[in-house]
């Protein structure tokens, strides 16, 4: 399904502009198509030496082919060796699959990502006069397990950006989906025809979804939860293999 750019305002003059960040996941693929009704897009993709960045970026790349956006990759890779203790950046660590524990959440977690890749979206918006500044974190059942994908992160942040852009354009910053659960995001992104098969969620770099990773079983778990049928190829020979406690 070929999604229609956003309408000019009526008065003629063109749609605002959301700068989107992208990772060409399942959520942001949402939001993406979530504000491409009201809004022209330009999506900021990153790289910043994540392990699953080849499929990501390119899953990113399809995406906004197919959503005619405006898209660009902001490289960051130095940041990747600094980043240790992170089993997303440090190829010293193992990707925790199956049971998504304290301690697995905590190998998952990269120090303080929001915080830095909305910095560069907000001056990116700043200078581009955007409307808003969107990313698309949610709820789990586990809560926010994210230290800054909280509520209080982003009222703190938007105090921040007013600050820091004091006598400059200042874009609002807003995460629609923060009360939503990842199967509500599924679910929402079916009534909107969102591209949502040519996302990548997988945290490894193999040709298809490992199905095993904890952000593979939340995909799964949101796909069966909400009732939709799931389009996306999964490692079947990992998911036999895999002792499986069952989807969170």
């Amino acid at each position: 399904m070929r999604l229609p750019r956003s309408a000019p305002r009526p008065d003629g003059t063109p749609a605002p502009l959301a700068v989107v960040l992208f990772s060409g996941g399942l959520d942001s693929t949402v939001l993406a198509v979530h504000y491409a009704r009201t809004h022209r897009l330009l999506l900021l993709s990153f790289d910043y030496g994540q392990r699953h960045r080849a499929p990501e970026l390119a899953a990113g790349a399809d995406v906004a082919a197919h959503l005619e956006a405006e898209h660009h990759t902001v490289t960051i890779t130095g940041l990747s060796p600094l980043l240790t203790g992170c089993s997303l950046t440090d190829p010293d660590e193992q990707v925790p699959t199956l049971v998504p524990s304290d301690a697995a959440l905590r190998s998952i977690t990269i120090p303080n990502r929001n915080a830095f890749i909305l910095d560069m979206a907000v001056a990116v918006a700043t200078a581009r006069r955007a409307e808003v500044v969107a990313l698309g974190v949610h709820h789990t059942r586990e809560g926010y397990p994210m230290p800054d994908g909280r509520p209080d992160f982003f009222e703190a942040y938007r105090e921040m950006v007013r600050l820091a852009s004091r006598g400059f354009h200042t874009p609002r910053v807003e995460a629609p989906f923060i009360s939503m659960q990842k199967e509500d995001i599924v679910a929402y992104g079916a009534r909107l025809g969102a591209p949502m098969h040519k996302s990548w969620t997988c945290y490894l770099d193999g040709p298809v979804h490992c199905g095993t990773c904890i952000a593979c079983m939340t995909r799964r778990s949101a796909y069966a939860r909400s009732a939709t049928p799931d389009p996306t190829h999964y490692d079947r020979e990992a998911l036999d293999d895999a002792s499986d406690p069952g989807l969170p």
